[in-house]
């Protein structure tokens, strides 16, 4: 159980950084100055959140489907 709950913890951490990264990427090529004013995080959010649960839902099912193989 603790080696699901960390895979989905990685996982997860690992997805959040690669989305806001790229965010902020785009945002500081894309619109120099708005990168400080922390907008841009905020417009990011309901898309990260749609993405975690995403993630989440495909990771518990294949591990369920692993579960089951073994």
């Amino acid at each position: 159980m603790r080696r699901t709950i960390r895979h989905l913890v990685v996982s997860t951490v690992q997805i959040s950084g690669i989305v806001i990264a790229l965010a902020f990427t785009m945002t500081l090529l894309f619109e120099p100055g708005e990168w400080r004013k922390l907008a841009w995080l905020t417009d990011l959010l309901p898309l990260l959140t749609t993405i975690i649960v995403l993630n989440l839902l495909l990771q518990l099912r294949r591990l369920r489907q692993q579960a089951e193989k073994e």
